[in-house]
């Protein structure tokens, strides 16, 4: 079944100022509600580019829940996200000391 875009939760690892690793942890489908106006209206396009760029802005904001200074922010962050994080790096051949930064964010995307 398609959708017609993507919400998806990602963790950066940031290894330094710009480069990162991503792990996605959550991907949903999201679908456009375009019932909501009437296609023969002479604004419908503009409507419709509006609605859009309304639907793919993210409704969360970044959370940064690691840094190199205080490491995890939360318990429950470390407890949840340590090993997932640990595999990732692993799988780059970084270490922890590494790391400078870790941020929760979520994305959306046309699919």
């Amino acid at each position: 079944m398609g959708c017609d875009y993507y919400i998806l939760k990602l963790l950066r690892i940031y290894y330094n100022k710009d480069e990162y690793l991503e792990v996605e942890l959550d991907r949903k489908r999201g679908y456009y509600d375009d019932l909501q106006f009437d296609e023969d209206a002479e604004d419908y396009e503009e409507k419709m580019n509006e609605y859009t760029k309304q639907i793919l802005t993210p409704k969360t904001n970044p959370i940064i829940i690691y840094t190199n200074e205080t490491n995890f922010n939360k318990l429950s962050c470390k407890e949840k996200y340590k090993t997932l994080v640990e595999n990732e790096i692993n799988k780059h051949s970084k270490k922890w000391c590494e790391i400078t930064k870790i941020i929760k964010v979520e994305e959306r995307c046309e699919r």
